[in-house]
């Protein structure tokens, strides 16, 4: 649990549903919740975005790519951190998401260490930034698939 008490909950946009589980299993192990997403349109139309702590994010998936909703997100939700996980490495897509604001940038296979601290560090940052505490899930219904 956060160091304030408060559900720390993230959302998961990939298109691969093997990493969007890999990844909820492994935040489910740190005690954090998880919204999870097949597509960026999927995540930008429910509008819980607003609700979660961190957005994590493929770059390359069919519609809208990751950082096309990294430039979303950050219209409407600028102090959302974004943390891209990216089998492709492309050091120009690297640079322009990190120049765009976003928190970090990891390749797949991702270290479950490395991934939790960077999320543990933005959930972080994201409280700091807003003065506020995080959003939090008045169901408290534990990791949530929107998969249907």
């Amino acid at each position: 649990m956060a160091d304030n008490q408060q559900p720390r909950i993230v959302a998961i946009v990939d298109d691969d549903a093997r990493v969007r589980e890999s990844l909820k299993h492994l935040l489910y192990s740190a005690g954090i919740e998880t919204r999870l997403f097949r597509s960026a349109e999927e995540a930008l139309q429910t509008g819980e975005l607003g609700s979660v702590c961190c957005l994590i994010t493929d770059i390359r998936m069919p519609g809208i790519d990751g950082c096309e909703l990294q430039r979303r997100v950050a219209a409407t939700l600028p102090a959302l951190p974004v943390i891209f996980v990216t089998a492709h490495p492309d050091d120009e897509i690297r640079g322009h998401a990190l120049t765009q604001g976003a928190f970090a940038f990891l390749y797949k296979p991702v270290d479950g260490e490395e991934f939790l601290s960077t999320v543990d560090a933005a959930v972080k940052w994201r409280r700091e930034r807003a003065s506020v505490n995080c959003p939090t899930n008045r169901n408290q219904g534990g990791s949530r698939d929107v998969d249907r």
